[in-house]
């Protein structure tokens, strides 16, 4: 039940069956050199979404910094911020290059195709776990704003 809670939330399978299973359905009918194109793709997209959360972030913290200069109530505002920060933190690991799956020891003796699909589907866990707290914090920054306008 725990293990179908988080592949809802993070939107991965946790379980050996389910990522074979998932990996079989991403591979498709391709050959496994289109099958590693096909995943260094979805690498780059999830990079490319990776990146605009963090602009997005980026956005939200001049809003608090806004916020605490304007008395806002200081400690939601910096709770928001710090879940920011977190954040912005998790989702920069995204931003690094796909050929570290390669390189990667817990990888070795892996083919390609699964070296690249595992590291997609951890960035995947932390694209969302970075967009949750980012929504986290602009919940927090919103009610905020709600209550000094009330």
């Amino acid at each position: 039940m725990l293990r179908q809670i988080c592949e809802i939330v993070f939107g991965v399978p946790f379980g050996e069956a389910d990522r074979a299973a998932a990996m079989k359905v991403m591979a498709g009918q391709r050959g496994p050199d289109q099958q590693v194109e096909f995943l260094r793709t979805t690498a780059a997209h999830n990079t490319e979404k990776s990146g605009a959360l963090l602009a997005a972030q980026g956005v939200y913290v001049v809003v608090d910094i806004f916020a605490i200069d304007h008395g806002w109530p200081r400690t939601p505002i910096l709770v928001s911020l710090l879940l920011l920060v977190l954040g912005s933190l998790i989702v920069m690991t995204n931003l690094r290059g796909v050929f570290g799956a390669y390189r990667d020891p817990a990888t070795a003796g892996q083919n390609p195709v699964q070296a690249i699909f595992r590291m997609v589907m951890w960035r995947t866990v932390r694209f969302n776990v970075a967009l949750y707290l980012t929504f986290l914090s602009v919940i927090l920054l919103g009610a905020v704003a709600l209550s000094t306008t009330l």
